[in-house]
């Protein structure tokens, strides 16, 4: 057992990254609080501060931009990028005044509907900084503001879906928890057959859904049915846009004989220190703990093999 605990692993990350802002570069999302709290949650809480230290030193992580102009109109704001700051500020007056629960029920439905921008790194983030406050109770004025910056991020990147799902949907939330553990095994088989070149973007159609579900834990359930129509409709987008393989049948369900197991995955992609390889092992983990499935195992072992590919020299 490690000397550091799940709350003092992730608020070490969260002081060390609470420069960083949305992305590195121009684009691309900032991970690393993400992946700090996945590597946590995997038991890697020795690990998380070299871990992030390593990753603010080799990515060029943007600083977080100061509030310029406060929100006034949140519906004319809502995917306006070049408002980073106000919309962390926003929230950070709201977390100030309101719990943090409170909060989340209140913007969720506003933010679902755009939810298939940036990968779905903002509802992904809200995720994980939503299970940390869950798990780290009290919650540190960090944790707080990490829930503001990933709400904050979401806002901007809001971008609606191509297509509106059903918004018919009638599951319960038991058959949404049900629906939602066949959405996740079916893109990790899908994922597995289709071992895609550039192994990223198909991760999401895992860790998305994934994601979800740690935060319906404390969305009202009326809200549930909603919640997952839009992000299996998110995933059919990633996954056509991507170009995902469909796999049909028993394919991707036949046990693995090569001694690949979750564990050794998982150490693995701390070896790697991608925060991809990190977080798809972690949801296909947790997934697969909620109901078995082969194809879990089977996509974390194709993401880990496959990223690792991509980093070795030409």
């Amino acid at each position: 057992m490690g000397w550091i605990d799940y709350r003092d692993a992730v608020n070490g990350a969260l002081q060390r990254l609470h420069t960083t802002g949305f992305y590195i570069g121009d684009s691309f999302a900032n991970h690393a609080p993400m992946a700090a709290e996945a590597l946590a949650n995997l038991g890697y809480c020795d690990e998380v501060e070299s871990w992030v230290a390593t990753n603010v030193r080799h990515r060029g992580h943007r600083p977080l931009p100061d509030p310029a102009q406060l929100i006034t109109d949140w519906r004319a704001a809502l995917g306006d990028r070049s408002r980073g700051g106000d919309w962390v500020q926003l929230f950070r007056c709201e977390l100030a005044g309101t719990s943090w629960r409170e909060v989340l029920r209140t913007w969720w439905p506003r933010l679902l509907p755009g939810c298939v921008g940036s990968l779905s790194h903002g509802l992904i983030r809200t995720a994980h900084a939503v299970r940390s406050l869950r798990e780290a109770a009290p919650p540190s004025d960090l944790q707080i503001d990490e829930l503001a910056r990933a709400l904050g991020f979401w806002a901007t990147v809001f971008t609606p879906l191509v297509t509106d799902p059903h918004r018919s949907c009638d599951l319960d939330a038991a058959a949404v928890d049900c629906a939602l553990s066949e959405l996740t095994a079916e893109y990790a088989g899908h994922y597995a057959a289709t071992m895609p070149l550039f192994p990223i973007p198909l991760i999401h159609t895992i860790t998305a859904p994934a994601a979800m579900r740690l935060a319906l834990a404390e969305i009202p359930e009326q809200l549930h049915a909603e919640s997952f129509a839009t992000i299996a409709e998110v995933n059919r987008q990633f996954f056509a846009a991507f170009g995902g393989r469909p796999i049909s049948g028993n394919e991707g369900h036949a046990e693995s004989d090569s001694g690949l197991n979750f564990s050794s995955l998982a150490a693995e992609a701390v070896d790697i220190g991608d925060e991809h390889a990190i977080k798809v092992c972690e949801a296909a983990m947790r997934e697969h703990a909620l109901r078995p499935d082969s194809r879990y195992l089977s996509a974390a072992g194709a993401a880990v093999h496959l990223i690792r590919q991509r980093q070795r020299p030409r």
